[in-house]
């Protein structure tokens, strides 16, 4: 396919789902429902969505033949217990590859060689604090976790086909206009088809925000450092440098974020993806 239907096609999807932002309405209520509840019973559990993020990328490969096109969904909601919180995101994506990618989606590090449209396997991390007054940490906040992979991929081409679980914990750090951490986890497959190779993961997902001006940061926001520690040397690593720039705009009572960032992977797998051109359509609550 010529990379320019390609790009025209992915811009036409971004405006798309930039119409629909106002589609989670449903958590409006729910941090609706939170005040009520909040106002009766300090003390009761509560469940909100806070963030819903799309994700729309360009994958450009070596061989041009073979870019591909990833639109990203990922939801993060927290989950209030008396004293404690739990924060969970949730990860997947709806794939467009003209060939099987080593280590994309995240979580396959041996695709079939086939082409493939449809959902990759979903990634879900957990982590558990002590809530703060207002949900404002301070300079320094670390909650351990554990992460899980769901083999939910429509083909072999865009999962691993196994059920993984391991360790994980969620850093931040603010200081004035800087913000910025990780979360890391580590998953080693337990169940899943026989015939597809074991996975063992571990992602790093950094993140650095630093505000340039009132609603417009730069920032450093990557697909994530990935290492698959089973296969060969070379093939291993995903390092990913780059960044880009955000612009925050309000919309109704939720935030809306808008970014765009260009990546190149110094460290890829020899069939691996050269660039990422990554687009980001954020609404926060």
């Amino acid at each position: 396919m010529h990379p320019a239907s390609k790009v025209a096609r992915t811009t036409a999807l971004a405006a798309l789902v930039l119409a629909g932002a106002h589609a989670p309405a449903a958590a409006e209520e729910t941090a609706t429902d939170e005040a009520h509840a909040e106002e009766h019973d300090a003390e009761a559990s509560v469940f909100r969505v806070t963030r819903f993020a799309n994700w729309l990328f360009l994958s450009f490969l070596q061989d041009e033949t073979n870019d591909n096109e990833t639109w990203g969904l990922e939801f993060e909601s927290q989950l209030n217990l008396g004293r404690y919180q739990m924060k969970n995101i949730s990860y997947f994506e709806i794939n467009q590859y003209d060939r099987g990618v080593p280590g994309q989606p995240p979580g396959n590090p041996n695709p079939a060689p086939d082409p493939a449209n449809g959902m990759g396997d979903i990634i879900s991390g957990f982590w558990f604090s002590k809530r703060s007054a207002g949900g404002h940490h301070g300079g320094h906040h670390f909650a351990p976790g554990f992460a899980m992979q769901f083999p939910t991929a429509s083909s072999d081409t865009l999962g691993g086909g196994k059920w993984a679980i391991g360790p994980s914990f969620d850093y931040e750090y603010e200081s004035g206009r800087l913000f910025a951490g990780a979360i890391a986890l580590q998953v080693w497959s337990f169940a899943g088809d026989a015939d597809r190779k074991d996975v063992s993961m571990l992602m790093i997902k950094p993140f650095v925000f630093f505000s340039l001006a009132k609603n417009w940061d730069l920032l450093y926001l990557p697909y994530g450092i990935t290492v698959y520690w089973n296969k060969a040397p070379g093939e291993k690593v995903y390092l990913p440098l780059g960044g880009g720039i955000q612009r925050s705009l309000k919309l109704g009572s939720a935030d809306l974020n808008l970014a765009a960032q260009l990546f190149k992977n110094f460290v890829r797998p020899k069939k691996g993806t050269v660039y990422d051109l990554r687009f980001l359509v954020e609404l926060s609550f």
